[in-house]
């Protein structure tokens, strides 16, 4: 699944329907333990439709996600379980995703599609050094692999693209807490089978990808999630019954001394928590990284004394050669970093840091959450797909983040 401006969708949908078949192969899978999803296999060795599901074992995928997955690998569209879709998503027990995709042929035009954009990225300076080499993992080592090129799409983090010849594969892992450097691993297996895929058919995985996904935590009134006498133990007596709003409930107290209203507003991402939590941090860290190595430029004056006359000189003279004041203005300009300013003034933290805009998540483990995160002015947790946040602005930061966890609780 890949995500292009409105030109390249239009250029995609005019190449819609190009492809080929690479030579046939019988590959095999591994036996499953008890327990994992049944994984359907062709009823022939022939390569079934271009099928993406072909090039990974599920068990690779399994290792990347550090548990088993929830449903067998399934064909797929826009996220959706589709038995001609163009994907292969493989989804883990607790429905994070990765996304893989493959052009057997016209691999080229796909791949460079993004070039202008990512270009324009690159010539105005948006990306740090690190961002600007797509073969660099998140510990700094190289990445290498079974391709002659390839690059992450421009404004993303998680959606890795690689070509070899004529055919392109592209794998999407924002939805889950894989790495590049796992991801590209991925990519190596596939374009290592490519040419003798394993007999499975994603396709004839639809149905049970479909019944998996009832299963996530369904869509609900948010106000019913927690009550107004849950929400009174921790925030304290409420001045109004909860107000939902779309997907959102507001709890609010009594007004501060100065009159400015409390409300804690919690809101509801109820599918797609996985990747809009690492799509936000992303973004968080791209506008922490730019924002922080702006400069602006600071202008002093001060007035000092002039130099004593030299010796065997009339200092009334020299004072009035300069106005006889017996003093001058020194401007003084400086430029600084807003990274610069922000340690002058926090002590030892980056702009980013003072602002929660690092894109670092939370250590694991300190919440009824899988992960979680303050991002700018609000805090985020991420539980079976959904996304729960609430504001920080005006509001007591522990209460708050209390209160999101007892909505977690109820997922």
């Amino acid at each position: 699944m890949r995500y292009y401006g409105p030109a390249a969708l239009l250029l995609c949908a005019v190449l819609a329907g190009c492809g080929g078949k690479p030579p046939a192969g019988a590959g095999t899978l591994s036996p499953r333990s008890s327990g994992e999803p049944p994984i359907a296999q062709s009823d022939t060795d022939e390569f079934h439709h271009n099928d993406p599901c072909s090039l990974l074992d599920p068990k690779e995928v399994e290792a990347v996600f550090g548990g088993p997955l929830g449903t067998a690998p399934y064909r797929g569209s826009n996220d959706n379980p589709v038995a001609e879709g163009s994907d292969c998503v493989y989804r883990s027990a607790n429905f994070q995703s990765i996304v893989l995709s493959v052009d057997f042929e016209d691999g080229q035009q796909a791949y460079h599609i993004g070039d202008f954009v990512g270009n324009v990225v690159k010539s105005a300076g948006t990306l740090n050094a690190k961002s600007k080499k797509a073969m660099v993992s998140e510990d700094g080592s190289e990445i290498s692999g079974e391709w002659d090129e390839a690059k992450l799409t421009a404004f993303t983090c998680c959606v890795f693209n690689a070509l070899r010849a004529d055919q392109m594969i592209s794998i999407d892992f924002t939805g889950s807490t894989a790495t590049l450097k796992q991801a590209a691993g991925l990519v190596d297996a596939a374009f290592k089978r490519i040419d003798k895929p394993l007999s499975l058919d994603g396709g004839a995985n639809v149905a049970a990808a479909k019944a998996f996904l009832k299963t996530r935590p369904a869509r609900m009134n948010p106000c019913s999630v927690l009550s107004q006498a849950e929400a009174e133990t921790i925030l304290g007596k409420l001045i109004a019954p909860p107000v939902a709003k779309d997907d959102s409930c507001s709890y609010e107290l009594p007004a501060q001394a100065q009159g400015i209203r409390q409300i804690y507003e919690l809101r509801y991402r109820w599918h797609g928590g996985n990747y809009a939590f690492r799509t936000e941090l992303h973004a968080a860290h791209m506008g922490g990284t730019v924002l922080g190595s702006m400069e602006f430029t600071s202008t002093t004056q001060q007035r000092v004394a002039d130099a004593p006359a030299p010796p065997g000189t009339d200092p009334h003279a020299s004072a009035g050669a300069t106005g006889g004041t017996g003093f001058h203005t020194v401007t003084t300009t400086t430029t600084v970093s807003v990274d610069e300013a922000a340690r002058q003034v926090t002590g030892n933290q980056t702009f980013a840091q003072s602002t929660h805009l690092t894109g670092e998540p939370d250590a694991a483990g300190s919440g009824p959450w899988e992960r979680s995160a303050t991002v700018g002015p609000k805090f985020e947790a991420v539980k079976k797909d959904v996304e729960v946040d609430i504001g920080l602005l005006g509001v007591d930061r522990v209460k708050a983040q209390a209160l999101a966890a007892a909505a977690m609780k109820k997922l």
